[in-house]
């Protein structure tokens, strides 16, 4: 009699283990597939792809090894890669330390403190073809805010979009004015986490506000000071949008960019191998920023 009772434990057991497996596999195939669909599949295809020549259209993609690879160190490739490091620098250094200023401004007790915080953030929710349109208006050439200033002060006019120097600046300034906002919420959150006691204890103890921001403040806030660094720095390697509708690239690819090119030699000259091959160094670039990044934050986990 036992022994029948415990045969059929363990048959419904097996039986339950069954019917949930069934159930785990039902749920999860549709988002495999999704994931395969929509990524496995294109990263792979373009990793092959980046070893090929092909139009993206017609006729079958011909192998040509690292042909194309080899095109970024040729050419005007150096140059486009040395401008997205040098974007990505000059942004991430102004934003990160002008966020900073921000978040410590806005983290007093002030009048309508919760309207200056929502009026940064806004660029942040703002399209970016919008604003590049915005920031056009300021310096066209012929019909631009500031040429027109220019024109009232008895100056000539300047034709922004020749000069690389003005060009550069124009296109960090709208980055920065663009993506500030979101440092700024993420250091709020951490100067709001970091307990008044502590401040009123060094307070106690005669340390001013310079002290508490040296001392205090600014090494409770390391861990997302790097994490806004290291995120920082990925996402102003991605800059497209700017560069795309503020400048085009020029003068001379002046200030031209990895995403930018590679969007060029996809679309317009109809090469998607060279596309796939700086698609692929764009990843290795982002996955060995963002291993840093787990890095960092996981030894700073631990140190803490």
């Amino acid at each position: 009699m036992a022994g029948s009772v415990q045969t059929a434990a363990r048959r419904k057991g097996t039986s339950l283990r069954r019917r949930q497996t069934r159930e785990f596999w039902l749920i999860l195939t549709p988002i495999l597939a999704y994931y395969s669909l929509f990524f496995l599949f294109p990263v792979f295809a373009n990793f092959l792809i980046s070893f090929t020549r092909w139009n993206g259209i017609s006729g079958a993609p011909r192998w040509v090894g690292l042909f194309n690879y080899r095109m970024y160190l040729t050419q005007d490739y150096p140059l486009i890669v040395m401008n997205t490091a040098l974007f990505a620098v000059l942004i991430l250094v102004a934003e990160t330390a002008l966020a900073l200023l921000i978040a410590l401004l806005l983290n007093q007790q002030i009048v309508a403190r919760g309207l200056f915080r929502a009026l940064w953030y806004i660029p942040t929710l703002t399209s970016a073809a919008i604003m590049a349109q915005v920031s056009l208006a300021f310096f066209s050439p012929y019909d631009g805010m500031i040429n027109a200033v220019l024109k009232s002060l008895g100056r000539p006019i300047v034709v922004w979009t020749t000069n690389a120097f003005w060009m550069r600046l124009f296109i960090v300034l709208y980055s920065i004015w663009r993506g500030v906002g979101g440092p700024v919420v993420l250091f709020l959150a951490a100067l709001q986490g970091i307990h008044r006691e502590i401040h009123e204890a060094a307070m106690v103890d005669g340390a001013k506000g310079r002290e508490m921001l040296r001392y205090i403040t600014l090494p409770l806030l390391r861990p997302m000071v790097i994490f806004v660094l290291i995120t920082g720095m990925i996402g102003s390697f991605q800059i497209f949008e700017a560069v795309m509708l503020m400048s085009k690239g020029g003068p001379s690819n002046q200030t031209n960019v990895m995403l930018l090119q590679i969007y060029n030699d996809a679309f317009m000259n109809a090469n998607m191998g060279v596309a796939s091959a700086g698609a692929v160094i764009m990843a290795i670039l982002l996955l060995w920023f963002s291993l840093t990044n787990m890095r960092i934050l996981s030894r700073g986990q631990v140190e803490g």
